[in-house]
């Protein structure tokens, strides 16, 4: 198989041994992370003294004022709304989840089949109401959804969002949406204007090589309250991370990777027989790659949910930092 040599040639140029690469390749492509885009890895090298960050009074104000406005400056995809919220640094999108299972206790969560691993993992171990659901008219009072936009199980857009957005609303659903993939994505068209909408949460975890720095944003009502809304007020935040985030935004657009890779993206997927998503990172395989797909990564989750119920998501970071590698398989 072409993937498989594919795989085998950039862990071997890695100086990886026969032993190593046969263990990475199970999970080349079931990964999901940044690409490490070397300008922009070249500008994190200079990113300010961690000193002068802890130090400054201003960084957490700056950093929420100018993400807002990078994000809204995004040319391939609208986010319509984002003003009716109020934001505060995240530590990635995970702060956010975790505030949003504080926000409410009582409410049994659900997740479209296919959900980001991570919720699952939380509400399997401490013992809370959860459950999977297929269609959105499961949904009802006493309820709570989280919902990633792109979708974490596909990569595109989830089908008749407006549709869910609108009996959520109906049915006082308090809803989170994840955009983590929001700007490694295109053709994404999202309208907040939603009462039911309680939370917005952007990462930069997926967008650049900064996912140990843990660097997000959220967004919910301006007279919500909550601890981490808290420390965003009082000015007890991680100035670090906010340091970082800044740094990279004030050179790199929100669309930077779309725009960069977006043609080798779509030229790896057509070699490989794999359906482009909305999602730079990932592309849809067949039942032939349901070995590449996310059973290990289910696996290292400790979970032991049937990978049947899961798309064979195949993660092309590799790929797209590798392409000089690439030359020989691509004929270019």
């Amino acid at each position: 198989m072409l993937a498989k040599k594919i795989a085998w040639h950039i862990l071997v140029s890695k100086g990886l041994d026969f032993k190593q690469c046969r263990q990475a390749v199970k999970s080349f492509y079931s990964k999901s992370r940044a690409i490490n885009d070397e300008s922009v890895v070249d500008h994190i090298k200079k990113a300010p003294d961690v000193y002068n960050m802890m130090m400054d009074n201003n960084l957490i104000a700056r950093f929420q004022n100018n993400f807002t406005s990078w994000i809204q400056k995004n040319k391939f995809n609208t986010c319509s709304g984002l003003e009716l919220y109020e934001p505060d640094i995240s530590q990635g999108s995970t702060q956010s989840f975790d505030s949003f299972f504080l926000r409410h206790p009582d409410k049994k969560h659900k997740f479209f089949l296919g959900e980001y691993l991570y919720h699952i993992v939380v509400k399997k171990n401490l013992g809370q109401k959860w459950s999977f659901i297929a269609d959105h008219r499961e949904l009802s009072q006493g309820d709570a959804l989280i919902l990633s936009v792109p979708f974490c199980d596909t990569g595109n857009a989830p089908s008749q969002l407006q549709q869910i957005l609108t009996h959520c609303t109906e049915q006082q659903i308090p809803v989170l949406l994840d955009l983590s993939y929001y700007t490694i994505s295109h053709g994404i068209d999202i309208d907040l204007n939603f009462d039911c909408i309680d939370t917005v949460a952007f990462s930069l975890s997926k967008t650049f090589p900064v996912a140990h720095a843990r660097i997000g944003m959220r967004y919910t009502r301006r007279k919500s309250m909550d601890g981490q809304k808290l420390h965003s007020k009082i000015d007890y935040d991680n100035r670090i991370s906010a340091g970082i985030g800044l740094h990279i935004i004030q050179k790199f657009p929100s669309d930077y990777v779309v725009e960069k890779y977006l043609d080798f993206y779509h030229k790896v997927a057509s070699k490989l027989g794999l359906d482009a998503s909305k999602t730079m990172i990932f592309a849809d395989g067949s039942s032939d790659w349901s070995s590449y797909g996310r059973k290990e990564l289910l696996t290292a989750y400790g979970l032991e949910d049937d990978s049947k119920f899961y798309k064979n998501r195949i993660c092309l970071t590799e790929l797209l930092e590798n392409k000089q590698l690439l030359r020989e398989f691509m004929n270019d």
